[in-house]
């Protein structure tokens, strides 16, 4: 299974809880892990998406791919409000993985999930960097530079 599909079907399941289940409706509601980070966006979905991609832009990332679980989950006869994934990363980064620790590739490229909840807010969720790379030796000072660009990014959407 790739690494894309694991990541897409666990955003799916994490969204779940978010995005279909109404207050009162009987489904549990859950909290997030605490490595996860979760940004209100002050925009509605559309514009949180373009703002974050413009705000990548200008930070000289590479967008690499964009996710629509949305999409995927109509396939399966699950309603949900707006839904996407955003996969983006810069060679720069990369390089010094590479050159630092080779077993962390397989953590790039980060990526922030834009969900769009029943009441009409939208959530931007991504992964703590700092979180996603503890355990590889020597990563610390990029881990906490991502951490900043990230938080970077997501603050394009909150005011």
């Amino acid at each position: 299974m790739s690494r894309i599909f694991r990541a897409t079907a666990s955003t799916i399941v994490l969204a779940l809880g978010l995005v279909t289940a109404a207050p009162g409706a009987g489904a549990a509601q859950h909290a997030p892990p605490d490595y996860l980070v979760t940004v209100r966006s002050s925009y509605d979905f559309q514009e949180t998406v373009n703002r974050l991609k413009q705000a990548m832009e200008a930070e000289n990332l590479m967008v690499i791919h964009e996710i629509n679980p949305q999409q995927m989950l109509r396939m399966v006869g699950v309603r949900t409000g707006g839904m996407r994934q955003i996969l983006f990363f810069h060679p720069r980064y990369m390089k010094r993985i590479f050159e630092t620790n080779r077993n962390a590739g397989i953590e790039p490229p980060l990526k922030v999930l834009v969900m769009e909840a029943p009441n009409g807010n939208v959530m931007v969720r991504y992964e703590d960097p700092v979180r996603q790379f503890v355990d590889y030796q020597g990563l610390d000072p990029l881990a906490l530079e991502l951490r900043e660009l990230v938080e970077r990014i997501t603050a394009s959407v909150s005011r």
